[in-house]
């Protein structure tokens, strides 16, 4: 069961790039997943709706995620909305 801040994120279409102890920061699912300190997290648009979405996650302290993760999540989202027309 996914949370219903990241519920609210996919109906809203909004990126989000941030790293734990932000306000940006969303919780996937219910319970916390230990040693996750980065998320980058897309929107699936499929046929103009919002069926779900990619996520990165990092547990690496040093590993800031930036524009190339995010462009990598965008990708992936674009590929799965688009298979899913077909």
């Amino acid at each position: 069961v996914i949370s219903r801040q990241l519920e609210q994120e996919i109906h809203e279409r909004e990126a989000v790039v941030a790293e734990k102890d932000t306000r940006e920061f969303i919780p996937v699912a219910g319970e916390e997943m230990d040693g996750v300190v980065a998320e980058v997290i897309v929107p699936i648009i499929c046929e103009g709706d919002a069926i779900g979405s990619v996520a990165l996650f990092s547990r690496d302290q040093r590993t800031k995620m930036g524009d190339t993760e995010l462009k990598l999540a965008q990708t992936a989202a674009g590929f799965l909305g688009r298979q899913m027309e077909s």
